[in-house]
């Protein structure tokens, strides 16, 4: 609705410029929307083939809450830098395909990042929502197990985090700081 702004790494912002109003960002730069202040952070991942110079980043998002974006990365050192920063850690369990690419968090290295980060409340992402038509039919342990491991790994490995696992479609809202 409206004309939304897309914020967008570093290296996407004619693409999706094309789509309405962007916004690019490299490491470490931020832009205003309202009173929400996004900065772009570190992230790892293999390059797109289509757009080999776009930056992988995930984002910061600071408003009555801090959120951290984890994007779509792996685990990597810088992620400790935000150790106890963070209201809302935001971080992928899955990935798409037969093999586990080594650019993704799966669910186990998701619940050591969320345990490295302390935050109080996590949601998993990207699982469960991209998968070829029909192929939930014969193989469905791709769309479902994902959530039901990172549940599973993070009551020992994250403890003390509130896991809010959300179905596709769902919506979750927290207190503010």
């Amino acid at each position: 609705m409206g004309d939304p702004l897309l914020i967008v790494p570093e290296g996407l912002g004619s693409t999706a410029g094309r789509l309405g109003s962007s916004h690019e960002l490299a490491v470490g730069g931020s832009v205003r929307v309202g009173d929400v202040a996004i900065t772009a952070v570190e992230a790892r991942h293999g390059r797109w083939p289509r757009h080999p110079r776009a930056t992988t980043v995930g984002y910061l998002i600071d408003g009555p809450s801090r959120v951290y974006f984890a994007g779509d990365t792996s685990l990597f050192p810088g992620m400790a830098d935000l150790a106890g920063s963070v209201d809302v850690a935001l971080l992928p369990i899955g990935s798409w395909g037969p093999h586990p690419a080594p650019w993704h968090l799966g669910p186990r290295g998701a619940a050591r990042v969320a345990n490295m980060l302390r935050a109080p409340a996590v949601v998993p992402i990207h699982w469960g929502t991209f998968y070829p038509n029909g192929l939930h039919r014969i193989w469905p342990d791709p769309l479902t197990a994902p959530a039901a491991r990172f549940l599973r790994l993070a009551k020992d490995l994250a403890p003390d985090a509130e896991v809010r696992l959300l179905q596709p479609g769902e919506s979750t809202s927290f207190e503010p700081r």
